[in-house]
């Protein structure tokens, strides 16, 4: 699967219904009602987190936390191996009869080496994972999905009730409903 995660693209469906909220409350309600239904929900676009959906829709916890890690300790180890080896192996001074071996000295920039790290490796990774790097064309089913509006993504399966499916949407707050086929959407 890799860290970029292929199932979560919009590309290459064939067919999705998609509806549109104005209010939160409401889409919490709807996603409740579709999930109860039996409905496998592709994905929820907000503009901001509104809480209890990822235990409604079972979204998995993110790994971010994990990449801050081991980008934490490969910065770890690259500032401590750095200091040792400017320190102890190239350029050993005897500055006050310290000694050569670690000293309290070297933490603020083992620390310092370890949040750069760390920043740098998440930022990227987020927008790895995300798909914003340079280039890649962003997948929007609306442009006001970043401002003020909610979206559900459902992709249509064989033997699924597209009607119910419709109804459910909009008896629960759905200002809009939309069909993507291929790539093209129509308001329904």
């Amino acid at each position: 699967m890799g860290i970029l995660d292929k199932k979560l693209s919009l590309r290459n469906r064939s067919k999705m219904l998609v509806g549109i909220w104005e209010d939160e409350d409401k889409l919490v309600e709807a996603t409740s009602a579709l999930v109860h239904d039996g409905v496998h929900i592709h994905d929820i676009y907000t503009p901001y987190p509104v809480h209890g959906l990822e235990r409604i829709i079972g979204a998995r916890r993110s790994r971010l936390a994990r990449v801050a890690f081991f980008c934490g300790l490969t910065g770890f180890i690259l500032m401590t191996t750095m200091i040792w080896y400017m320190y102890v192996l190239d350029w050993p001074v005897n500055v006050g009869n310290k000694p050569v071996r670690f000293t309290p000295s070297w933490i603020p920039v083992m620390f310092e080496g370890t949040v750069l790290c760390t920043a740098y490796g998440m930022g990227f990774f987020f927008f790895w994972r995300n798909r914003l790097l340079l280039g890649v064309k962003n997948d929007l089913l609306d442009d006001r999905q970043t401002d003020d509006r909610m979206v559900i993504a459902i992709e249509c399966v064989e033997g699924m009730n597209e009607s119910d499916v419709l109804n459910t949407m909009k008896s629960n707050g759905a200002v809009e409903l939309r069909e993507l086929i291929n790539g093209v959407q129509t308001t329904i």
